[in-house]
């Protein structure tokens, strides 16, 4: 199904609008970058194993308290622990996102050591992972080339079946999101544990996918064997606190990135500064930001130099960056979102899809930039 003619037009006018101003909104990426103090860029060894550790007796301490929680609050205590178990492993995954980007430390052989340290136990293979995640941060916000964030289409929505249409409505999706539905399965970039997946180009990458799979695969039979070998337990011990995690990752993620305002830019529009200004700061509050080592309150700042600065300057960083912002109008985002949760649940109803493919510029149809501009054509 095509967009209609109002929706080009509309869509249209609003791109030539913003074209016309882009000199004026955007800063330059050199602007941006030394605004940032010097010490931000800095990465620390020590300071990056602290936090690997730090998250390894969290999780520690969680396994160690498990019995208690059910023999004294029963399966209500047990929703709670894989709710906290699934934050404090994406925590640990964060760790790992660090050794991805190369943030770890100066060192690719330290970073690969440890981003497989942090990310083979919790079912995410480092090596595919980073290469799409690369290509993610490469292209945020482009329509085609963004990686990990399917943006759907009014043309792709209207040529789905009503189950897959809906299927992110379903408030318990989240949980199957992320693991088995993209890192196994490969929706929509390809497996993640498979060799010989799209996502892969060369042999290099597939003997790299077979080594991060195979490491995933010996944590998972270490984790059967700490079971007693008991499928029961190992579902119930391992594989639902992985769900929990998938659901925080996937719901951390699209609240980075989806929002009424977003735009989406095509080929020949979109620019890298453009893109990344598509970002959303979120705080969570409770001390969860800081134990999710920022990525929630520090996403924009980790956007624009995601290869430069670890986890634990973004918070400097990010007052810095908002700074350089502020003179222009509507770059900078931050939501409060204590009531993320909610907030996800809310988007993934009122979002089904952006409209105006092909005119270079795409946003959602409850925009208000949308929405003012059928005003004022209606007028």
């Amino acid at each position: 199904m095509a967009p209609s003619t109002t929706t080009t037009e509309l869509i249209t006018e609003t791109r030539a609008e913003f074209k016309g101003s882009e000199p004026k909104k955007l800063p330059t990426y050199e602007e941006i970058r030394k605004a940032i103090p010097a010490h931000c860029f800095e990465k620390s060894i020590p300071t990056s194993v602290y936090y690997l550790i730090q998250d390894y007796v969290i999780i520690a301490g969680l396994y160690y308290i498990v019995p208690y929680v059910e023999y004294y609050a029963g399966w209500p205590g047990l929703l709670l622990w894989y709710w906290f178990m699934g934050m404090f492993m994406s925590s640990l995954f964060c760790v790992g996102h660090d050794a991805g980007h190369g943030t770890f430390s100066e060192y690719k052989w330290v970073n690969d050591i440890f981003g497989h340290l942090a990310h083979a136990p919790i079912m995410a293979p480092f090596w595919p992972w980073q290469k799409s995640h690369r290509l993610h941060h490469t292209y945020t916000s482009h329509l085609e080339k963004d990686k990990g964030h399917p943006w759907v289409t009014e043309e792709d929505h209207m040529s789905r079946g009503w189950f897959v249409q809906n299927f992110a409505k379903f408030p318990l999706s989240g949980l199957f999101r992320w693991n088995p539905i993209y890192t196994f399965v490969g929706l929509p970039d390809g497996s993640h544990f498979w060799p010989f997946s799209k996502l892969f180009t060369n042999n290099t990458e597939r003997i790299q996918c077979a080594v991060s799979a195979s490491l995933c695969a010996i944590c998972a039979y270490a984790a059967f064997v700490l079971c007693d070998y008991s499928v029961y337990n190992f579902i119930k011990y391992y594989y639902v606190p992985l769900l929990f995690q998938g659901l925080w990752m996937v719901m951390i993620t699209y609240l980075q990135h989806q929002d009424e305002e977003i735009e989406v830019y095509e080929e020949g529009t979109w620019n890298f500064v453009m893109g990344q200004s598509q970002t959303i700061d979120r705080t969570y509050g409770f001390g969860m930001d800081k134990m999710l080592h920022h990525i929630t309150d520090g996403h924009v700042a980790h956007h624009f130099f995601f290869t430069k600065i670890p986890h634990y300057h973004l918070p400097e960083a990010t007052v810095a960056i908002q700074k350089v912002l502020a003179p222009y109008k509507n770059i900078y985002k931050k939501r409060s979102c204590y009531d993320f949760l909610l907030e996800f649940l809310r988007l993934n109803i009122k979002l089904e899809y952006l409209l105006g493919k092909g005119t270079g510029l795409l946003m959602y149809g409850v925009s208000s930039k949308y929405q003012n501009l059928r005003k004022s054509k209606a007028a």
